[in-house]
């Protein structure tokens, strides 16, 4: 029955969670990183040793934990860390690496937010899931934002296709909300992808 729950253990190591290499999305990796080692009941190692377990337990508790870390670190990040044994140590070491919470960094992802705009041809879909990747980048560095501001913000950063709808959601409200926004966008997508199936239908007809 172990060695069962800890191959399922790895599995879910393995395939759910990408390398960090240092160029993708930390925050994202982390997050993941989280659930899994919730999954397997270490994210305690990320906290202070309770003072009812005997030191072996928590050593190899931490032992797991680092474990688990570093299996989803690239090689080449892996050096600054690879002989420690405090999952806490670890995490904060990773955090401060890659986590900056700098003003130039705020400043530069900010930049990107408000510089964001629709690429042609991106679905809507993928185009919402950029936006929110910015997002959580700035939440990870503290920013906040107002729930009306994302909408607006998502609704600037679209082409000028878009201005009949931004127009027809925004009349004779007052407020508006980032998921009645998106749900527009995905309807609207919707259509003009029922309207070219159907052109396309009537024109293979007629040919």
């Amino acid at each position: 029955m172990a060695a069962a729950s800890s191959s399922a253990r790895t599995t879910v190591t393995n395939a759910k969670v990408e390398k960090f290499d240092g160029t993708n999305n930390f925050g994202m990796w982390q997050c993941e990183i989280l659930d899994v080692l919730c999954q397997q009941e270490l994210d305690i190692a990320l906290e202070e040793k309770p003072d009812k377990m005997d030191d072996k337990e928590w050593a190899k508790i931490n032992r797991q934990a680092c474990g688990t870390i570093r299996l989803c670190l690239a090689k080449k990040q892996k050096y600054s860390v690879m002989r420690e044994t405090s999952a806490e140590k670890l995490w904060d070491t990773l955090e401060e690496k890659f986590l900056t919470k700098s003003l130039e960094n705020r400043l530069y992802m900010k930049k990107k937010l408000y510089r964001f705009t629709y690429a042609p041809g991106m679905s809507m879909n993928d185009h919402v899931n950029s936006f929110n990747k910015i997002l959580a980048d700035l939440l990870n560095l503290d920013e906040k934002f107002e729930d009306e501001d994302k909408a607006l913000l998502l609704l600037n950063s679209l082409p000028d296709e878009y201005d009949h709808l931004t127009t027809t959601l925004l009349h004779g409200k007052d407020t508006i909300t980032f998921d009645v926004v998106c749900s527009a966008l995905y309807r609207s997508e919707t259509r003009k992808k029922d309207k070219r199936d159907h052109r396309d239908t009537t024109v293979e007809v007629l040919t």
